[in-house]
This record gives C-alpha cells, structure tokens and sequence, in this order.
C-alpha cells in the first residue's frame, strides 16, 4: 500500500505536468493564430494527434513547455524568498518526525506514551530525566524499564522499591539479580570488594590499579591547593600496596583504614616495611617509596595528610560497611558478557553516607568495562542500562561524567536522574555540565516546580510568531477615526507559569532534529502489561560481621539476688508480668544473648521501670550538698547490703 505522502507527492506531480501542459497548448494555440473564442476544447486531442508531425505545432508546444517551466521557476524563486517568521516558529512534533528520530522503536527506552503508542527510544545515545522529587519518575520511567530492558541493568534504588518490585520478574527471566546495600542492620546484602579486582601478586598492576581507585577516592579540587589530595593519594596507595604484599592480611580498603587508624602510623609504617624486609617478604620499590613520601613530612604536615585519608574512609568504620566490603559476590565485569540485574539500595536516610561508596562503585564499573570495545572481544554483546536515580546526590565523579562522551560505543547506556540542569552546572562547573547534556540524545522533561527550571525549560522550547491587531480611536470634534494595525508579536511555546502548572500526567520529550514532543507519562500499576510482571524478590543470603567487626560479649551481672520492685510502685507497672514457666527457677543471672542494633550503636534508653530507689529519698534541685552527700551514701550503703547473702 503507497504512503499518503507518495499518493500526494504523485498527484502533485500529475497537477503540475496537466497545468504546464495546458499553459504549452495555450502558448501553440496563439502562435498558430488558431486560439479564439468558442474553441470546442474536446476535439483538441484528435487536432494534435492529427498534426502531430507538424514541424511548427512541435515549434511552439516547445515553446509553450519552456514558458510553463519559466513560470514554474518564478513561482519557486518567490515561494523561497518568502520572509520566515519574525520570532520563529516554535511548535511540537508531528508523527513522521517522531518515527523518523528513533523514537517508535521495537526495543530500547521506555519515554512515555504519545498518540496512545509506547514512545520507545532505540539509539545509541544516553537518556537524561529532569524531574522534581515525587514526580513520578520511578512509577513512569525507572520501573517500566526494569520490567522491559532485556540486558543487563545498573540501579540506584533509593527505598528499595525498585528491588521489591522488578528484581523477580528479571530473576524469573534468567538473570543474576543482585542487591547490594552495604549500611543494611542483618547481612542481608550482595557483596563488593573495590580491590578485589586487582590481582595482588602482579606488583605493577596493584600500583597501576591502585592509583585508579586513589585518584577516585581523592580527586583534585578545582580550586585550592592539590598537594592535599596528591598527598593522600600517595599514602593510601602506599598502605594498599603494603596489605597486598602480605597475604595474611585481607585486601581491602577497610584494612588500609585499620591500619591508618592503629597506634601512629607514621612510626608504625616504617617498622612494619623493615619487618617485612627482614621477613624476606619482597615489597614493590613503589610501595616502599609511596610509604616513605607519606612519612617523611613533618608531624603537622603528616598529621593534616592522615586525616585527609581517615575523613574520606570513615565510613569503613561502620562494621556494616566493612563486611559488605570485604570480598565480592558479582563481577562487574561480566556485566557485558551475561544478563545481570545490580540494584544498589538504600533508604533516603543512608543516601548521604553510603554516597561515597556508590560513587566508588560506579565509577569502578566505568573505569572496569570501558578497557575493551564490543569489537575486541566477541563475548561483550549484552547491553547495559544505567538507571541513576538522585545522580546529584552522588556527588563529584568525573570518572562517570567524562564517560558519557565516550561510554556509549562500550554497550553503556547511562539515564541519570537530576532535578534540573542548574543541578549539574552547580557540582560540575558550566563546562562539564554542558558535556553531560550534550552526549544525551533524549531529554526527559517532567512538570517542574521552581520557576528557575521553568524559565530555562521554556527558552528551550522556543518561541512562534502571531499576527496581533491593535484597535485605535482617534476623535476630531465630532469626527471619530478609527484604525487597526497588525504587528508580529512574539510567543513562546509554553511559557513558564504554563510549565509549572502543566498536568502531571504530562511530559516533554527533546530530541535534536525535531520539535519537541508533548507526550503522556506511564504509570505501571495502571497497565496489565507491566502489573502482570511484578514478583516477588529473591531471598538475600545473610553474612555475618567479620571477627574484628563483631561486638564484644556482654558483661555478666553481679551475683546475688535480683532488686525487687517497693510495694507501693506495683500500681505504676502497666503490663502485666507473665507467669513463671514450670520447671524453671530466677537464677538471678542476666542470660547470654546476641546484642540488639540499638546496642551496638549506644543508643539504649533504661526504661524507668529498672530504676528503683524503694525508700530513699531523692533530693530536690537545688539541694545542699550535704544533702547529695547523703543520698550517695544511701544509695552505697542499700547495693552492700543487698550484695551480702541472706
């Protein structure tokens, strides 16, 4: 079946040849003096067939077709040389642009929906979202994708959301589905291991790898001074390099932090780089030299350099971190080779402390799957989606936001997530920002709240030009003249207060080459075809705390029997005490248990109940301190007592 827009480019081709056809017959007509009034039009054919060898009517219907052609031009040179619109033209796409860019692809990124059709984008390119918080960003875009994407996905799942919903539904689909959520209270957590990505006895691959994951964890500042960061940098590739060599000890960075931490490393580092000599244990010369520049400086210059390193590992001080550190369950390298789901969870109350190991991670998986092209190894060939959720709250990577210019040609799709641009330019500077932007082919535009994002979202869109009439009366006694006047004025597309009240079923859709699209969001608990997927999750194994992690025993209570409630506070006791169980007797020993959460954070508050003074008087603010003398000697004097057997 033809195109519409072949059947109208066929008929105004046929329109153009009958009306120069008709202009050449005209032209003949009047030169062989046979064109007059009253011409019986209906015999023209058989009059052409009939002289059609006739040398002089070929003559003049050349003559006519070249007229005709004239006019043609003409008509051309003045429909092109018309004056565009003052102000522009702004306005949203049409369906054929929208194919044409991609946009109604198969399989690829979920946009929205337009025209009652998924909006699919199946570029190559990255995806950037702007979105205010509680816009509907995880129910329209995050979700749907997870439940659609059929490769391999990277997320960052504030509330875990994304987890409970898709991570059994991309497990039942075959994939390794992984959770990793390093602050969770019960071990219920995948593990990642930054060194264990380095192999440990190659000397020159610790050092080279090392100074990778150093220049992550400390980068220069754009302003100020450098040797600060340099500094840190040297002493913690130092230390890594040191653990490396010892095989007793675990390669990791909660290890380079312990040994940072215990007793005055700048003593201590030393003496242990002799041990090892004497040992015949053989460390690298850049390890010995890394550990000596660290060392060598004076006590304050050592002292400010230690605490650049120890600030930005304190949150391997966590036991929690620690052991979800401490080895690795997934490769992120395999990423490219077989489907797999990594979702890195957290609660919005940990997103500020578990920043800097997430921005570790990613920029690792960056730096991991960026060595070798698809080309180069025919085993790279599942896609991955990086799903970036409050990418700002990540804080400064330059190792991922230098990536989206190149990243793309490795398999790597990146979808950050930001609340407006301005975001971007104020962590990243104007320039770095702009390259983000730039490298993404899609932008996603949710209804903004601020009128700063409205302002530069409706710049964005553009503006057309309209024919306004202005009305005026002038009067001359008692004459009244009245006149109009017409003007181009400008408008924009939308402008901002029309953005921040836009429906918030509604979204906007940039791409480079068309208008932009005005579209209608998703929302998956709304659709069979994405609520008939939602699944359970998988179990998660839980680890223990490492032994150098794990809190000490409890402290056995003081012998003797227990102190017992005064008579007259039975009536403040509000649930009722339970039965004594048969066959068991009050040993009046405090019973071995596991310590709680809240323990080990020294966060417990003694209920009121387990303060009892029986008799005692407690004295009253202000009291005299004999008074308070008093009633320590009382409190003393009732503990011996009850201390001394009956």
């Amino acid at each position: 079946m033809p195109t519409r827009r072949a059947l109208l480019f066929g008929g105004g081709a046929f329109a153009a040849v009958l009306l120069a056809t008709a202009i050449a017959l005209v032209v003949a007509l009047a030169g062989l003096k046979q064109l007059r009034t009253g011409i019986d039009l209906t015999v023209l054919p058989s009059w052409l067939w009939y002289y059609r060898g006739d040398p002089a009517l070929r003559s003049w219907l050349l003559r006519g077709y070249s007229v005709a052609g004239l006019i043609g031009a003409v008509g051309g040179l003045i429909v092109l040389r018309q004056r565009r619109p003052l102000h522009g033209a702004a306005r949203f796409a049409r369906e054929s642009e929208i194919a044409g860019e991609d946009l109604r692809a198969d399989r690829g990124i979920i946009l929205g929906r337009k025209g009652g059709r998924f909006l699919t984008f199946g570029g190559s390119e990255h995806v950037l979202l702007e979105a205010p918080t509680r816009s509907g960003k995880g129910v329209g875009i995050v979700i749907p994708n997870l439940l659609n994407w059929p490769d391999s996905v990277v997320v960052l799942d504030v509330k875990r959301e994304n987890w409970q919903r898709t991570a059994g539904f991309r497990q039942a689909g075959g994939q390794e589905v992984w959770l990793f959520d390093p602050l969770t209270t019960d071990g219920r957590t995948a593990r990642y291991n930054p060194l264990s990505y380095i192999n440990r006895d190659d000397q020159v691959a610790v050092i080279d790898e090392l100074q990778k994951i150093a220049l992550m964890l400390f980068p220069s500042p754009d302003r100020g001074d450098p040797f600060w960061a340099e500094s840190a940098r040297t002493g913690f590739i130092g230390t890594g390099a040191y653990i490396a060599a010892m095989p007793h000890r675990p390669f990791t960075i909660g290890e380079i932090y312990r040994l940072m931490t215990q007793g005055d490393p700048k003593t201590t580092l030393p003496k242990l780089v002799e041990e090892a000599a004497t040992a015949g244990v053989r460390l690298s010369m850049p390890c010995v030299n890394a550990i000596a520049d660290f060392t060598s400086g004076s006590d304050n210059t050592f002292s400010s350099v230690r605490q650049t390193i120890t600030s930005k590992l304190s949150l391997w001080l966590n036991p929690y971190v620690d052991a979800a550190t401490s080895i690795s369950d997934f490769d992120m390298r395999d990423l490219r080779r077989r489907r797999m789901s990594l979702y890195l969870g957290v609660s919005p109350d940990n997103m500020e402390r578990v920043a800097p190991v997430y921005n570790l991670l990613l920029q690792q998986l960056v730096d991991l799957n960026t060595r070798t092209l698809p080309e180069e190894d025919s085993t790279l060939k599942v896609q991955v989606l990086a799903l970036l959720d409050e990418f700002v709250q990540l804080g400064r990577a330059m190792t991922i936001a230098n990536s989206f210019s190149f990243i793309a040609g490795y398999g790597f799709r990146l979808l950050p997530v930001i609340q407006g641009q301005s975001q971007l330019r104020a962590l990243y500077g104007d320039q770095v920002a702009r390259s983000i932007i730039t490298n993404c082919g899609v932008e996603v535009a949710f209804t903004p709240k601020e009128l700063d994002v409205a302002k530069e979202l409706s710049e964005r869109l553009g503006f057309y030009s309209f024919k306004a009439k202005s009305k005026s009366l002038t009067i001359h006694g008692l004459l009244a003249n009245r006149s109009t006047t017409e003007s181009d004025q400008r408008r924009a597309l939308l402008m901002p207060q029309e953005l921040m009240q836009m429906s918030r079923k509604d979204m906007l859709v940039l791409r480079a080459g068309i208008p932009p699209i005005r579209a209608k969001k998703l929302f998956y608990y709304r659709m069979p075809v994405f609520k008939r997927r939602l699944m359970r999750p998988p179990e998660i194994e839980a680890h223990p705390l490492p032994a150098h992690a794990r809190p000490a025993a409890p402290r056995p209570a003081p012998s003797g029997p227990p102190l017992a409630n005064a008579a007259d506070e039975k009536e403040k006791i509000v649930a009722p005490v339970a039965d004594d169980v048969p066959g068991e007797t009050d040993t009046g020993q405090i019973p071995d248990r596991e310590m709680t959460d809240a323990e080990i954070s020294g966060n417990v508050v003694i209920p009121a109940d387990a303060l009892v003074l029986d008799d005692i008087e407690v004295p009253k603010r202000g009291a005299s301190e004999g008074e308070a003398k008093a009633f320590v000697e009382q409190m003393i004097a009732r503990a011996t007592d009850q201390r001394e057997p009956a």
